[in-house]
């Protein structure tokens, strides 16, 4: 998946100026990556090529397109023991120097509220909807993560990012939540010390172009 980052100004008096070293109030600095990496650093799952971390001064940042478990399922284990697993812990560990942002194409759709067809005798066995896909990234959530989108809209019905092509789904509407931004908790509340607060989570399904949608993650950074 394509990562496009947007800057722009909140601040009414400065018109949004952008000058040499500042966008408004908020240094240039804080808004380019400090390091960039391609690798998690983990030798079994790094020569799929399905990362890309950047690494800002007030929060990781990092896109991720998670194996797919296959239309046979034969990457079913080691999607939910292994790379969910490992994935997690590395999220981990960038989380103790400071928040956390994992986006892109998760591969699940997380529950009933994620899938136009919910109930579907299939869905059991179909990538992207088992029961070990949604336990795995419950596990995931249940470490300290949370979904922007459905933490910020959470009774939201038929936001969809992924529908298939070759069934004709996009027209109408037959898709499945696939795509995510996941956060540190602390990035979803606000208050004094807060310098990075999430504000809006949203999925663009007018964007053609592709059997998924871009998403959307609106976050204020602070003096």
């Amino acid at each position: 998946p394509r990562l496009v980052l947007f800057f722009t100004s909140k601040n009414k008096e400065d018109g949004g100026a952008t000058t040499g070293d500042s966008i408004g109030d908020i240094p240039v600095s804080n808004l380019q990556p400090m390091n960039v990496m391609t690798e998690l650093g983990l030798p079994k799952h790094d020569g799929e090529g399905r990362t890309v971390t950047a690494e800002f001064p007030l929060f990781y940042l990092t896109n991720v397109y998670v194996p797919n478990s296959g239309q046979k399922l034969d990457r079913l284990g080691y999607r939910t023991e292994e790379w969910d697993t490992d994935f997690l812990n590395k999220m981990q560990e960038f989380e103790k120097g400071k928040p956390v942002i994992w986006l892109g194409d998760l591969n699940v759709a997380h529950n009933e509220k994620d899938t136009w067809n919910e109930g579907a005798k299939h869905l059991v066995k179909s990538a992207g909807t088992t029961p070990q896909e949604r336990a795995s990234f419950d596990r995931q959530l249940g470490a300290g993560f949370v979904d922007a989108f459905r933490h910020l809209h959470q009774d939201a019905m038929g936001h969809y990012s992924y529908w298939s092509q070759r069934a004709g789904n996009r027209e109408p509407n037959k898709g499945l939540r696939l795509d995510y931004f996941i956060c540190s908790k602390d990035l979803m509340e606000d208050g004094d010390g807060r310098r990075v607060v999430v504000r809006d989570s949203y999925i663009v399904p007018d964007e053609l172009g592709s059997d998924h949608c871009p998403i959307v993650l609106e976050i204020e950074m602070k003096k």
